[in-house]
C-alpha cells in the first residue's frame, strides 16, 4: 500500500536517514532572507551547517532572484523595527523612572534595572549601525554568494517562462500545489513558488537524486497539515509528482529542524539556543509594533491594578500621597514638596507618611 500511496505515507526513520546520506539540499527564499533577522551567532550556525553540505547544496535561480530583489527591503525593515523597539524601550524606561516607579522597588534593584536598559539600548544601537552599513557593504550577501558560487541553477528562458505561467494558471485553478496560495500577488510574482518547484524537479531528474527543501513557508500549498495544527510533511501531491517525474523522494524541513537533523546527522552538538531563537523570530515576525505596544501596556496596566489593590488597604491620606508621588494611572508625578503644599503639610511629614505607607505595601507584597 505504501507504494500505491507514496504521498500519504509518513517517511520511516530509515528513509529519513537515507535522505540525509545522499539527497541534494536546497533552500527557499525565506530561509536566506531570514538570515538578516537572526543574531550573528545563530546566522553563523546556519551558514556553517550549509557549508558542511557544500557538495550537495544548490539554489534555484528563482530563489536567488527573489533574494536579490528583496534583501535591501529586509535590511531596511530590520533597521526600522530596531528603531521602533528602541523607542518603546525608552518609553518604558522613562515610565519606570518617573510615573510608575514601584514604591516597593529598592534603589539597588532600580539601579540594576536601569543598567540593563542601558546595555540593551547599546546593543540595539549597534545592530542599527550594522544594518545601515549593510546598505553599502552587505557581509551576509558576501557569505551567501560564496557558499552558492557555481551552485545556482541556470535561468529559465523567457519563452519557457511563458509556458510555465500558463501551466501555473491551469494548476492554480484546480488548486494543484504549490503556488496557488500566491494567486493574489501582483504580476509574475504569483508564479514564484511554481517556478522554484519546476526547477527542483528538473534538478532531481538531471542528477537522479532525492531532494531536501529547507523552507520556512507554512502555507498549505506546500505542507500537509492536520486540523490540530501538526505538520506531517510535504503535500502528498508534491511527493507523488516528483516521484512520477524524477523517480526520487522529497522532503521539507524548516530552518530549526534543518539545524536539529543536520547537526545530529553530523554527530555535532545541537545548538538549542539557535533553534529557540529561530522559533521566537517566527512567533513574533508578523507581530505589528502596535501589538507589541499593546502587550507592554497590558503589563503596565497589570502593575497599576496590583498597586491599586494595595492602596485600597492604606488610609486615604497614605494612598493619595503614594498616587501623587508616583503619578499613578497617568497622573503627573509630584515631588514631596509639591504634595506638602497640596495638603498644607510639611515636607518632612509627607515623607514620613510615604515611608510608613511603603513599609505597609512591602509587607503586603511579601505576604502575597
Amino acid at each position: 500500500m505504501r507504494e500505491l500511496f507514496t504521498g500519504y505515507s509518513k517517511k520511516t526513520e530509515k528513509e529519513i536517514k537515507e535522505l540525509w546520506q545522499s539527497a541534494l539540499i536546497t533552500f527557499d527564499t525565506n530561509v536566506i532572507l531570514n538570515l538578516y533577522r537572526y543574531s550573528e551567532s545563530t546566522r553563523n550556525t546556519i551558514l556553517e551547517l550549509i557549508t558542511k553540505f557544500q557538495d550537495r547544496v544548490f539554489l534555484p535561480y528563482q530563489v536567488a532572484l527573489e533574494y536579490n530583489r528583496n534583501r535591501y527591503e529586509v535590511i531596511s525593515e530590520q533597521d526600522k523595527s530596531h528603531n521602533q523597539f528602541l523607542e518603546k524601550l525608552n518609553q518604558i524606561e522613562n515610565d519606570l523612572n518617573s510615573k510608575i516607579k514601584p514604591p516597593f522597588l529598592s534603589n539597588d534593584l532600580h539601579k540594576s534595572l536601569s543598567e540593563v536598559f542601558k546595555k540593551v539600548e547599546e546593543e540595539v544601537k549597534l545592530s542599527i549601525d550594522q544594518f545601515q552599513l549593510m546598505l553599502s557593504e552587505d557581509k551576509i550577501f558576501n557569505q551567501v554568494s560564496q557558499i552558492f558560487e557555481n551552485k545556482i541553477l541556470e535561468k529559465i528562458s523567457n519563452d519557457e517562462l511563458v509556458k510555465l505561467f500558463k501551466e501555473a494558471d491551469s494548476r492554480y485553478s484546480k488548486k494543484i500545489p504549490p503556488g496557488y496560495e500566491d494567486i493574489k500577488k501582483e504580476g509574475d510574482k504569483k508564479y514564484g513558488d511554481f517556478i522554484v518547484w519546476t526547477e527542483i524537479i528538473e534538478k532531481a531528474k538531471t542528477e537522479k537524486k532525492s531532494i531536501i527543501l529547507i523552507s520556512d513557508e507554512r502555507k498549505k500549498d506546500w505542507l500537509w497539515n492536520l486540523k490540530d495544527g501538526r505538520t506531517i510533511g510535504p503535500r502528498q501531491e508534491l511527493v507523488e509528482e516528483i516521484k512520477e517525474k524524477a523517480n526520487v523522494s522529497f522532503h521539507i524541513y524548516s530552518s530549526e529542524r534543518f539545524l536539529n537533523y543536520g547537526q545530529n546527522y553530523l554527530n555535532e552538538n545541537v545548538n538549542q539556543e539557535a533553534i529557540e531563537e529561530i522559533e521566537g523570530i517566527k512567533k513574533y515576525n508578523n507581530m505589528k509594533v502596535d501589538e507589541l505596544v499593546q502587550e507592554s501596556n497590558k503589563i503596565i496596566d497589570n502593575f497599576h491594578r496590583t498597586l491599586e489593590g494595595y492602596l485600597e488597604k492604606l488610609t486615604p491620606l497614605e494612598a493619595d500621597i503614594i498616587r501623587l508621588n508616583i503619578g499613578h494611572r497617568g497622573m503627573e508625578a509630584m515631588s514631596i514638596n509639591e504634595i506638602a503644599e497640596t495638603f498644607d503639610m510639611t515636607p518632612k511629614k509627607v515623607k514620613t507618611i510615604k515611608e510608613y505607607a511603603m513599609k505597609k505595601i512591602l509587607k503586603m507584597e511579601r505576604e502575597k
